[in-house]
């Protein structure tokens, strides 16, 4: 289910897991569904409800960026995205990444509504009724 990304990320902001983790998380099972009836079917690599004390540091982030990077690729590449990679014991995101990340799928959505909307409506007779459909 699509929650309105948190795109006015600051740095005194805390990225907690619920909200932030699992609207994000959400938000791109939402669009790689979308983008597959629409588009293209993006391949994400799951993304499980985590948990603080299980919480593989590197591949949670990761995994998210790659997802990311592989929904935007089925839908509209854009010169301005960009996604990173995180390493053991290196630093994980901060609220610019997530700002970006969201912004991301929000722009993602925007792109998906447009293309949507711009798909072709063909009304047509069948069987002495009127229908309508889209043709992609």
């Amino acid at each position: 289910m699509w929650q309105t990304p948190k795109t006015n990320w600051a740095a005194a902001d805390e990225f907690r897991l619920e909200p932030d983790y699992e609207r994000i998380r959400g938000n791109l099972e939402h669009l790689q569904a979308w983008a597959a009836r629409i588009a293209r079917r993006a391949e994400l690599t799951p993304m499980p409800g985590e948990r603080v004390d299980g919480l593989p540091y590197p591949e949670f982030f990761n995994r998210v960026e790659q997802n990311l990077a592989a929904v935007a690729a089925a839908v509209c590449p854009r010169a301005g995205y960009e996604t990173r990679s995180f390493a053991a014991g290196k630093a994980v995101w901060d609220w610019r990444d997530l700002d970006r990340i969201e912004g991301m799928e929000e722009q993602i959505g925007q792109d998906l509504q447009a293309i949507e909307n711009s798909l072709p409506d063909l009304a047509f007779l069948l069987g002495g009724g009127v229908f309508g459909a889209i043709f992609s």
